[in-house]
């Protein structure tokens, strides 16, 4: 395992040590050891801790369970919970926070390697899961026709032409016109694959096909070039 740098949330002294003792096996740093929640959110606020183990039932006013929160909502690491007994209302707060994992006094070596391997692989796995989602989402756009919100890949569109107050957003195999101004649609979409070559046009550089005087062709489109564009047009593209 890697050196995993963990906060021990705790108000025991003997826990503290039994724990720090067992990370320090698995070659994990101590980032941090807090009897409160003050202390534990002091030490997070440094920006040095992978994953906090967190004793549900600490002394104060805030148990670990709000630090849970708190975590959850400000500092996007994995934390286990630690506890020895629970009441249903608690298990309820716990469970509602998303933990990563939990530890049930009293534990092992094994129970803490266990607890921490599980939590750093399901935190990387979400996080794969979190920035696979931006992606498509970034690669995707929805237009309004109609009544309906439908959804395009940007990739697909060849080129978008305005007319009036309305677009012409051409595909290869359809065409959609949408209520808008040629300007904010250019904002939501890739600066670099994307470049506005006439003022009532916009294509998309990886489709042109060929490029004229005055013109540029994207499939069996001619579409023109302002002379206040082309400069930009020429350095946007690769020429021999």
């Amino acid at each position: 395992m890697e050196e995993i740098r963990v906060l021990i949330v705790e108000d025991e002294f003997i826990t503290i040590e039994a724990i720090s003792a067992i990370l320090k096996e698995m070659n994990c740093r101590i980032s941090g050891d807090a009897m409160s929640a003050e202390e534990a959110i002091a030490i997070l606020e440094k920006g040095e801790t992978d994953l906090a183990i967190l004793d549900i039932n600490i002394k104060g006013s805030k148990d670990g369970i709000w630090i849970g929160e708190k975590i959850k909502n400000n500092y996007n690491i994995p934390f286990i919970y630690l506890t020895a007994f629970g009441d249903d209302s608690t298990v309820k707060r716990a469970i509602e926070t998303g933990p990563y994992g939990y530890l049930v006094k009293p534990f092992s070596k094994t129970d803490v390697y266990t607890a921490i391997e599980i939590a750093i692989n399901n935190h990387a796995r979400i996080e794969r899961d979190k920035k696979n989602s931006n992606e498509n989402m970034r690669n995707t756009l929805f237009i309004r026709s109609d009544y309906n919100f439908i959804k395009l890949n940007i990739q697909e569109i060849l080129f978008v032409k305005s007319d009036k107050n309305y677009l012409d957003i051409f595909l290869e195999d359809k065409k959609y016109v949408v209520r808008g101004k040629l300007s904010d649609f250019l904002d939501n979409l890739p600066e670099l694959k994307f470049l506005k070559v006439h003022r009532s046009h916009v294509v998309n550089l990886q489709k042109i096909e060929v490029i004229g005087r005055g013109f540029l062709q994207i499939e069996n489109h001619q579409i023109p070039i302002g002379s206040d564009y082309k400069n930009e047009l020429l350095k946007r593209i690769n020429t021999f």
